[in-house]
């Protein structure tokens, strides 16, 4: 029983520990002090400390003096403490990761960065200027998911949320594309790029007043742009801000009509209210392209809106030669019949 317990139970477990113990570290990382981003590095050294111990066991290369046998065993008791230790510490880093609070952006500067490499483990970790007006400045473990080309000196976002237990958990580390449009269009202030950025950066950000400010002077400089345009568009009626996205698609449609774009103006014409306009938008789009349903979808519910039944079964019905068995448009055709 010894032995199964040496070989087969503690030697296991005590990799096993380390290397979840890592893993967790970095996944569940959390902003604090160098000590936090030296753990995983002295938790690997450890492992292969249990490695030789382990190798020891069949070759006994280390036991040939009393002494070096009692340090032996007393190194072993101290690291097996350790990593206990390290587990406990990476538990709880994990309980804090449960957590429901908001995400908050912190805008700080990157001081340095530091490669760690001990042959299982290999990451990285940089020290960030202080923020919320504290003095210090910030370890933080960098992983897989943040930007892989981060450099000393750039400005960064760093996405946080308070877990469980108050520690503010880092999600995502990456450059402040914000700042960096702002610099760009200082050197050059036409800079479709820079411009399209911020609108596309506003977008994500649901701050859709700055990103229809910025699509202003977009257009203002660039007539002819329109991809830009049509994925904020997008945005807008993913937002349901339908009105703001017939402005932005009314300029599209100048500049290109295609199907996607007269389709997704009448949808969202629709949506605002516009319904006698919605339509005409609607039935260029079915001229464009017969072949696709959502326009003939879109346009059977502007005419069941408007009392035009008949109509809106026809649009349907041309829906079900598209897309048979499609419940919800059979469902709709059914409820016309007392009407028709």
């Amino acid at each position: 029983m010894t032995l199964f317990l040496k070989y087969f139970l503690t030697y296991p477990v005590v990799f096993t520990v380390v290397l979840w113990g890592n893993s967790i570290f970095t996944h569940y990382r959390i902003i604090g002090n160098v000590i936090f981003t030296l753990m995983p590095l002295v938790a690997a050294m450890t492992m292969y400390l249990w490695i030789i111990f382990l190798a020891d066991e069949f070759l006994h290369f280390l036991e040939s003096h009393g002494p070096i046998l009692f340090m032996i065993k007393k190194l072993k008791i101290g690291s097996f403490i350790m990593i206990c230790f390290y587990a406990l510490i990476a538990s709880a880093l994990w309980l804090n990761g449960i957590s429901l609070e908001p995400v908050i952006t912190k805008t700080t500067r990157i001081v340095s960065i530091s490669n760690v490499n001990t042959g299982t483990l290999n990451y990285r970790h940089l020290t960030v200027a202080p923020w919320d007006n504290e003095m210090a400045t910030r370890n933080i473990l960098l992983t897989d998911g943040d930007e892989a080309d981060l450099y000393p000196g750039e400005d960064t976002e760093i996405f946080v949320r308070k877990g469980i237990l108050s520690f503010n958990r880092v999600l995502e580390i990456r450059p402040d594309m914000e700042k960096y449009y702002f610099k760009m269009l200082q050197a050059a202030p036409d800079s479709k790029v820079a411009i399209g950025g911020l609108i596309n950066l506003y977008s994500k950000r649901n701050e859709f007043d700055l990103a229809l400010e910025w699509y202003d002077k977009l257009v203002t400089k660039f007539p002819a742009e329109y991809e830009i345009g049509f994925d904020l568009a997008g945005k807008l009626v993913d937002a349901k801000r339908y009105r703001q996205a017939v402005v932005v698609l009314k300029n599209v449609v100048e500049v290109k009509k295609d199907y996607d774009v007269l389709y997704m103006l009448g949808y969202a014409l629709a949506w605002a209210g516009e319904k006698d306009e919605a339509e005409k938008y609607l039935i260029l789009a079915t001229e464009l392209d017969p072949t696709d349903f959502r326009a003939f979808y879109s346009l059977g519910y502007v005419y069941r809106d408007t009392g035009r039944y008949l109509k809106a079964k026809e649009a349907w019905a041309k829906v079900l030669q598209l897309l048979p068995n499609f419940p919800e448009v059979e469902n709709n055709i059914k409820s016309l019949e007392k009407y028709t």
